[in-house]
């Protein structure tokens, strides 16, 4: 099945603003509103698959967990901090759980686990490494060594019928969320907070407010545009099996939305700043050298936050220094045209699958 497909069957898009004080600043995240753990399991669920869930506050049960499932020759699906995974070449205090990996080998006596990510070639870890990342208690979202255990069918089940199901839960999830910061309501929320941001968050942290939003927009596995033309192409290749060609012209409005989203991230590092500009195309570039994986990506990735270190000092000083009103007001706009192209592409779905 495609990626585009297994996308749609956990429940395609969302929205979330997430802050919590222990956060240096805010997560936003555009995929589905579940937890990451029940978007797989709907996903497997939907196809005629199982999906469970172990999860223990113990390093040690974790890793004892996760040995034995190598033992009985099952790779591992399980949750890290990706601020512990030093082949990310990530700053010390990016800490983000809810982020996956595969581990299918561990050689103890080497010291080496060995694991798959977004990148094209294989990685590897130390033990450490590997149990520091899953036992992680840093917001947002610790893993707790969580790790599913995922059983697919031969051949997918009740495919159709687990189309609608997860599309009528996108536009659910979207319409009607359980709190405000969720949804198109939480999408209209951030662009009002956006303007308060400063009193908010200073220097550096205000520097990762805006690194934040295009991170999650367009480098953070999410395909880019916050997943919107993978839900596009997955809405095209879903009408012909559901039988409703009307969902080509909600694809194309789902584009449109992904264009906005691609607005919102560049709002956010605009070229208009020489700093944030110059810091968004240097993050780009490294989410590039890192999926590519070729010979000697990781110390190019190294030289890079070398640079990034420097422009994150200079940024850091102008956002203290330089009026913000102009960037700020610009980027709320922004938020606001995606509110409503957001709208729109919903409140077409949910009329296509009523």
């Amino acid at each position: 099945m495609s990626e585009e497909m297994l996308l749609g069957l956990g429940g395609g898009l969302g929205f979330i603003y997430w802050y919590m004080k222990q956060m240096p600043a805010p997560f936003v995240g555009g995929r589905s509103g579940s937890r990451n753990e029940e978007f797989m399991i709907k996903m497997l669920e939907r196809m005629g698959g199982k999906g469970s869930l172990f999860e223990t506050g113990s390093a040690k049960k974790g890793h004892e967990y996760l040995m034995e499932m190598l033992r009985c020759g099952k790779p591992v699906y399980t949750y890290v901090d990706m601020a512990y995974l030093p082949y990310l070449a990530l700053p010390g205090d990016a800490h983000f759980g809810a982020h996956t990996v595969v581990v299918y080998g561990i050689d103890e006596q080497e010291d080496t686990v060995y694991l798959s990510d977004r990148g094209k070639g294989p990685l590897t870890v130390s033990v450490e490494d590997l149990k520091n990342a899953r036992s992680s208690k840093f917001p947002p979202f610790p893993p707790r060594n969580k790790i599913l255990e995922i059983e697919v069918p031969e051949q997918p089940m009740r495919v159709k019928e687990g189309i609608l199901d997860a599309m009528r839960e996108c536009c659910q999830a979207m319409q009607n969320p359980p709190i405000s910061n969720f949804g198109l309501a939480g999408i209209r929320k951030w662009a009002n907070i956006i303007p308060g941001w400063p009193k908010q968050f200073q220097g550096l942290n205000l520097y990762g407010c805006l690194m934040n939003v295009y991170i999650y927009i367009e480098i953070g596995g999410t395909g880019g545009r916050a997943f919107r033309p993978m839900y596009a192409r997955f809405l095209r290749e879903a009408s012909s099996l559901v039988e409703n060609p009307e969902l080509e012209s909600v694809a194309d409005l789902f584009e449109e939305s992904g264009k906005a989203w691609s607005d919102v991230a560049k709002a956010a590092l605009p070229d208009s700043w020489d700093t944030l500009g110059k810091a968004r195309r240097l993050m780009y570039e490294k989410n590039q050298v890192f999926e590519e994986q070729e010979p000697g990506a990781f110390e190019r990735m190294m030289q890079m936050n070398a640079e990034l270190d420097d422009v994150m000092k200079q940024a850091s000083l102008q956002l203290e220094e330089r009026d913000l009103t102009s960037l700020l007001q610009n980027l709320q706009q922004k938020v606001m045209n995606l509110y409503e192209n957001e709208t729109r592409a919903i409140t077409a779905l949910s009329q296509r699958v009523s």
